[in-house]
């Protein structure tokens, strides 16, 4: 059967609708899309104004380049990049970084990305902290040592154990002595004279008297005191034991009897130690002694009593250094009325004297005070008389320990960040005033003692001066990079390169083990180890011993000294960190050492310099190859820092030449 005319039409118009809805689609799609497109496209008729000369791109803002702050010659594109010497992060070269002259202009941003700070150097009295150790310890003018008068035999002894406590004329001991016996009966003889004289003739009576008053000086000399003589003298003591008495109050601290031990005259019996005042025995180094006074107060702490702190006052500075250690003792006089503190006892002492420019301030603690001229441990708020020797006190003004702070001139201080150490010198840079952008200039500073946080300056500064305290090494990188004046290019100018005087051949010759020796500890430190710097160092200890000093006299003797203290190693080091802190000290020495009388051998060495040692302060050291082999960082930045000069040896003196210091 066919489809009806009308099923037709309709089959064709659902035909012609699945064909023209899709095109229909496709047309709306690219409608919409050109409107989407009209309405998001700028404005191209619209009008753009000129950019200004102040939105223009800053130059300053643009790197050119990295480089290394501690190497310059590095130049790398890479900023991820490290340097490769010492392995630090790459900092950026600005074009527009520089200035006219021997100063450094930084952009705004520049001085803020390096957060360079500055501060004013000003005037006043700083407070140092000087750290000693020791240990707490008798006070020897609180110790009696009783010993034997006369030949006796200990019948019994009441204090039989170290550490009794007695009280003063308590009994100790009773004795039994034949000879002390013979003069108790003199006295009692006498005696009897004399009140049996009567009417005698006025000779005999006197000499009567004479012969008691003898009787009882000899037993006041056998240590019997005047209550047991009135009792032999009335007849109320007839026994045949003395009893000995404690001359002081305090601890027994050594007993050297026993009961029925026999001794003679002058054998020791026993010691007693009051504990009520004790001595803090501390040490101080040279460096230490300009800013310790007598009269000071001191501050200490032990490990029996964590978290405690007690007090004292320096009562003694030998006036003598220690030639060993390069050392002098400090008695600190500590009151221990409650007993806390033992003799034996390790301590930890601090002092925070005021600091002026040649040492520490004179205070006045001790102002209107009396003191004993030869106990100034004993000191009184009147006049009176010494406890310990009867002396007359004096005003504390007279013996030198009091000043007026007020009267002194406060010296110019900058804080220790602000300094650059370069070796022989010390560099801050100062921000220059009135200038519309940040200037800095180098600045050599002469410097006093530190104090704390503080440098004293003595000379290269104004009151005043802004000088930058965070960011100086980055200001100094600058310089370098700019190709100006720096800390770096400073201290090669001023490298001196005349040679030594002459030493006497056979103490030249002497010096090469503690050369060898030094060099021996600086590589072992360079290559972290420890076990062998510590046998290095043994053996420098050891060579400088051996030296042959007796060729040298007058000056070159006392610099050869000099040297020798420094060169000598002090206590172990606990790690190679406190190792490399002393190596310092030795280097010194030894390039002192070198300047002097140089060194005898065929190679020359060289003196190389790490400007970020010892938290950028700086150190020097003696080295053998021309490659960098830093001691003070080892492994971990072994090739930073630079050769500084080259150190040619010395030949010995020729025919005729009479080396200087040589007899």
């Amino acid at each position: 059967m066919s489809p009806t005319p009308k099923r037709r039409t309709i089959s064709l118009l659902a035909w012609c609708w699945r064909h023209v809805s899709a095109t229909v689609a496709v047309l709306l799609i690219g409608v919409a899309l050109y409107a989407g497109y009209r309405l998001g496209a700028p404005d191209r008729t619209a009008t753009h104004p000129e950019p200004q000369p102040d939105q223009a791109p800053s130059l300053a803002a643009q790197p050119t380049g990295y480089t290394c702050s501690m190497h310059p010659s590095v130049r790398l594109s890479d900023p991820d990049a490290k340097c490769p010497i010492c392995f630090m992060d790459l900092i950026p070269v600005n074009a527009g970084d520089g200035g006219e002259g021997p100063t450094l202009t930084l952009s705004a941003q520049a001085v803020a990305s390096s957060r360079i700070e500055t501060a004013r150097a000003v005037r006043f009295f700083p407070a140092a902290e000087v750290r000693l150790y020791g240990k707490l310890a008798y006070d020897e003018t609180f110790v009696a040592r009783l010993t034997a008068y006369f030949p006796a035999r200990i019948d019994r002894l009441f204090v039989n154990y170290t550490g009794v406590p007695v009280a003063r004329a308590d009994h100790l001991a009773e004795v039994y002595s034949p000879e002390l016996l013979a003069a108790l009966e003199e006295l009692r003889q006498a005696r009897k004279a004399a009140d049996g004289a009567g009417p005698a003739s006025e000779m005999v009576r006197l000499v009567t008297l004479e012969t008691l008053a003898a009787a009882r000086e000899k037993l006041r000399l056998f240590g019997i005191s005047d209550e047991q003589t009135v009792a032999v003298e009335d007849g109320s003591f007839t026994d045949d034991r003395i009893t000995i008495y404690a001359p002081i109050g305090g601890i027994v601290t050594h007993l050297a009897v026993r009961e029925g031990d026999y001794v003679t005259t002058g054998q020791p019996i026993a010691t007693v130690a009051d504990l009520s005042r004790l001595w803090l025995d501390l040490e101080a180094y040279e460096s230490q002694l300009p800013l310790l006074r007598w009269g000071q107060p001191v501050e200490f702490t032990v490990e029996s009593h964590p978290g405690d702190r007690f007090t004292g006052r320096v009562s003694f500075i030998e006036p003598i250094i220690d030639d060993a250690t390069r050392t002098a003792a400090v008695r600190v006089a500590v009151d221990n009325t409650d007993r806390r503190l033992k003799p034996g006892m390790f301590a930890s002492a601090v002092v925070r004297p005021r600091v002026g420019p040649d040492g520490a301030v004179l205070g006045d603690e001790l102002a209107g005070r009396w003191v004993c001229p030869m106990h100034p441990t004993i000191v009184k708020d009147a006049q009176e008389g010494c406890d310990a020797c009867g002396m007359d006190l004096v005003p504390a003004e007279s013996l030198g320990v009091v000043g007026d702070p007020r009267s002194a001139q406060p010296p110019l201080v900058i804080p220790r960040t602000a300094v650059l150490f370069t070796g022989a010198r010390s560099v801050v840079y100062v921000q220059t005033p009135d200038a519309e952008s940040p200037t800095y200039e180098a600045r050599e500073v002469t410097l006093g003692p530190r104090a704390g946080e503080f440098y004293i300056v003595r000379d290269g500064l104004e009151e005043q001066d802004a000088v930058v305290v965070n960011g100086a090494f980055r200001v100094d990188s600058a310089m370098q990079i700019a190709a100006k004046p720096s800390m770096m290019n400073a201290q090669r100018r001023e490298v001196s390169h005349e040679d030594p005087p002459v030493a006497p051949p056979e103490f030249l010759d002497s010096l090469t083990p503690v050369y060898e020796a030094y060099l021996d500890a600086q590589e072992r430190l360079a290559a972290d180890d420890f076990e062998g710097y510590l046998r290095a160092a043994l053996a420098l200890g050891d060579a400088v011993g051996n030296a042959r000093e007796s060729v040298l006299v007058g000056e070159a003797l006392g610099a050869w000294r000099r040297a020798a203290s420094g060169l000598r190693p002090r206590e172990r080091p606990a790690d190679i960190e406190a190792a490399r802190a002393d190596f310092e000290h030795m280097s010194d020495a030894a390039i002192d050492l070198q300047r002097r009388f140089g060194h005898a051998g065929d190679r020359p060495w060289r003196r190389a310099f790490c400007p970020m040692a010892f938290d950028f302060e700086g150190a020097d050291w003696l080295q053998r190859g021309e490659e960098i082999n830093n001691p003070y960082f080892g492994a971990s930045m072994r090739q930073c820092g630079e050769i500084l000069e080259e150190l040619a040896p010395r030949a010995a003196p020729g025919a005729g030449e009479e080396a200087p210091g040589h007899e």
